[in-house]
């Protein structure tokens, strides 16, 4: 029993590890806020949960806004081109649905609209990770997050699913119930959580782009490197 209350014991370290994802979680719902700032607070989150799944010195708050405020015009560029390209792809795929019956390339171009969709998703699951870890411009860092995604495709998949199945079984519970047991769960965890699981495949995939040869050096970018190799 001794072992099992000591600081370095696992269940210790498991508790410490939930009470980091925690912080983390409050500091990416405040931090996006302001919406504008999503980009940003993400970016960030996967700075961290990358630096914790490879169990590498780790202070939260410290590290999250290191990466907050260095990515921040990158990530905010990225986050206001994919919203705004969202939401074309929203009021076009409406717009083409309500007018089908007298349009005749209205069904071409819903799935047309749908393919952008999906080609948008994998964009968004890979850009702010992409951009947490390596270091390019706004343009190669966004060109480089799709090719992975698309080489990478089964992880992809696997990747989209982690973002989407707890907010969506939150959202079927409060549609349904009016409440739903996750919720509460999810804004204290929900994001942080996923970001972590994530993180543990996209270390996998960034080490295929990581060139052996980086030292100490790659620490002065914030964990980033020059190229991608992508």
């Amino acid at each position: 029993m001794k072992g099992f209350f000591s600081y370095d014991s696992g269940f210790f370290r498991v508790l410490d590890k939930i009470g980091s994802l925690f912080v983390l979680n409050m500091l990416t719902l405040l931090c996006s806020i302001p919406l504008i700032t999503i980009g940003a607070a993400f970016t960030a989150l996967y700075y961290v949960t990358m630096k914790m799944v490879r169990d590498e010195e780790t202070y939260v708050t410290k590290d999250y806004f290191r990466s907050f405020k260095q990515n921040f015009i990158q990530s905010t560029v990225i986050w206001l081109v994919l919203l705004v390209t969202g939401g074309i792809l929203v009021f076009d795929y409406r717009l083409m649905a309500l007018n089908r019956e007298i349009l005749a390339p209205a069904r071409v171009i819903m799935i047309l609209t749908l393919s952008g969709g999906v080609f948008l998703a994998v964009e968004q699951a890979y850009v702010f990770p992409v951009l947490a870890k390596f270091y390019n411009t706004t343009g190669q860092t966004m060109k480089n997050a799709f090719i992975m995604g698309i080489r990478h495709f089964p992880k992809t998949v696997v990747i989209i699913f982690i973002n989407l199945v707890f907010p969506a079984i939150t959202l079927v519970g409060l549609l349904r119930n009016g409440k739903s047991l996750l919720a509460p769960l999810y804004i204290c965890l929900g994001f942080a959580v996923t970001a972590y699981t994530n993180s543990f495949i996209f270390v996998k995939i960034f080490d295929q782009y990581i060139p052996i040869e980086t030292g100490d050096s790659s620490e002065s970018a914030g964990d980033n490197y020059d190229e991608t190799g992508a």
